[in-house]
């Protein structure tokens, strides 16, 4: 059983913590952190996406971060993302390898008993991963892929990626600066 600590409006921890059904049934306000691979491939930038798997309660089958999760009770962001990273991928990341890209509040009602209503601490690690060293938890990921950002903004558009209007922005916007 998963327990995750409730925030307040502000994204600070409130002392409660609260099982994982019982957060999405109730729209409770909690956190998850997520990274975004990325890298130079001929002068043009790619992310690592995962497709989430098709039994999963939301975006099922959709293209996604390169990683992301809850952050249990107890854990900070960084230590939740480093062990989803480790458990989704098999892929070591240390704290200093992840710039933090922005924090997003995400407010979706996926059916009547499902409400995500999170802060997602998003962060960016430029690290150029070969996918045969990938070993990915097949629960959770149907597949990984590097996409180029042209081609993740067709996905975007024809409704095959996740929706995450803010992160996307924010990722194009720190990709045209680099």
């Amino acid at each position: 059983m998963e327990f995750l600590d409730i925030i307040d409006i502000n994204g600070n921890l409130t002392s409660k913590s609260e099982e994982r059904k019982a957060v999405h049934q109730n729209g409770l306000l909690h956190q998850a952190s997520g990274v975004i691979f990325v890298r130079k491939n001929k002068n043009e930038y790619e992310l690592l996406s995962q497709q989430r798997s098709f039994n999963k309660d939301k975006n099922a089958g959709l293209w996604d971060l390169s990683s992301s999760g809850h952050i249990p009770s107890g854990q900070t962001p960084i230590q939740s993302l480093i062990r989803e990273v480790k458990e989704e991928l098999g892929i070591d990341v240390k704290e200093t390898d992840l710039s933090l890209l922005g924090k997003f509040w995400r407010n979706e009602i996926h059916k009547e008993d499902f409400i995500e209503n999170e802060l997602d601490y998003i962060y960016v690690c430029e690290k150029d991963i070969d996918i045969s060293n990938i070993i990915i938890q097949k629960e959770e990921i149907e597949d990984v892929k590097w996409i180029s950002i042209n081609d993740f903004k067709i996905l975007l558009e024809s409704n095959r990626a996740v929706k995450r209007k803010d992160v996307w922005d924010c990722l194009f916007k720190y990709i045209g600066n680099n």
